[in-house]
């Protein structure tokens, strides 16, 4: 059974991506393969606090969602055609955007890199490891179980968890250190994507979605995401602006507990909502989710590069190249599916 809401999901996350990265252009982060300075501290710390809270949760839904559907497609494959399905869907576009696109946005040959590619390299670990899981347990396939509640202590527990591992890790790889050769740039999020990625896998297999998205469980996740940022978020910050960042302090467990519980529930949330508003196909949008992950790093250059002889402040550029670039994105999948031999890796 296909879930349209889940499809529907990663439409908006992919979107979500393109306008981060268009942010990324404007926010005076340094966090594009070119920026331009903020016209105002303002308007740079709106657009550092929107990348802040997108990165609090959106690549973890992300994951969340490759790992409720990789149970169903290795008990299909088994573990070889599994591996070589993954290898190449994932492998091939990571490589030519590694050794080819990345140095060619940097215009530097020395540029190479994963660049937003990060996530697919990520992704085909996360998939070794669940088909090595498999092939070593000789756990064989198996139908979902019939769709049970959700129980709420799990989902509670999960957070307590996640922001204790979170919190653990930062005091190494602090928020905004850069892993280098493999250039993962968000390494401090690693027990997020880790335990998002295993969430589905189990969502999967107990039958979670949709059966235990009631509303009552919305609304639990809008609570969480809401009390979460009105409790920690701003004890984060209160430490000062470098404290949340990691190295084991006060502030950085706040942001850990906030961020933690943010993702958790909204995810949840929107799950639930789209469930019950937005159940419907979306046939286009949905076929070329990842063709769009590949090809945005493109698509937003090119569109930043071409604004920049327009004087706006940058909020105002920002949200034209936004409105520009993720339309672009998807206009401009169709064709590059269509050229030979790519549909057969995106």
């Amino acid at each position: 059974m296909r879930l349209h809401f889940v499809d529907t999901l990663r439409v908006l996350l992919i979107a979500l991506v393109v306008v981060h990265h268009v942010a990324g252009i404007y926010s005076g982060l340094d966090a594009w393969y070119f920026t331009e300075t903020p016209t105002s501290d303002g308007e740079s710390l709106l657009l550092t606090v929107f990348m802040l809270v997108n990165q609090a949760w959106f690549m973890g839904a992300f994951f969340l969602l490759a790992g409720l559907f990789t149970p169903a497609s290795y008990d299909r494959k088994g573990p070889g055609r599994f591996l070589r399905d993954r290898l190449l869907r994932l492998g091939v576009p990571f490589l030519v955007f590694y050794f080819v696109i990345n140095p060619l946005l940097w215009r530097d040959v020395h540029g190479i890199g994963s660049g937003p590619l990060w996530f697919v390299l990520a992704l085909l670990i996360f998939d070794c490891c669940y088909a090595a899981f498999r092939f070593a347990t000789r756990n064989r396939p198996r139908p979902a179980r019939a769709e049970t509640p959700l129980p709420y202590r799990h989902v509670l527990t999960v957070i307590a968890l996640l922001a204790a591992a979170t919190w653990a890790l930062r005091i190494v790889i602090p928020i905004g250190f850069w892993i280098p050769v493999i250039d993962f740039p968000t390494a401090a999020y690693l027990p997020q994507y880790v335990t998002f990625f295993v969430l589905g896998i189990v969502a999967a297999r107990r039958g979670w979605l949709p059966g235990a998205l009631r509303a009552r469980t919305g609304w639990l996740g809008l609570a969480l995401a809401l009390g979460g940022t009105l409790v920690f978020f701003p004890l984060a910050l209160a430490g000062g602006l470098e404290a949340w960042l990691g190295r084991g302090t006060l502030g950085s467990l706040f942001y850990a507990l906030w961020d933690s519980t943010f993702a958790v529930g909204l995810v949840l949330a929107l799950l639930t909502l789209l469930r019950a508003r937005f159940d419907r196909e979306h046939r286009y949008l949905s076929a070329h989710v990842f063709t769009v992950y590949v090809i945005h790093a493109v698509v937003v250059t090119v569109v930043g590069l071409s604004l920049t002889w327009l004087d706006w402040p940058s909020v105002a550029k920002f949200a034209l190249g936004a409105a520009v670039a993720v339309p672009a994105c998807f206009l401009l999948a169709g064709p590059v599916r269509r050229i030979p031999g790519v549909r057969r890796v995106l």
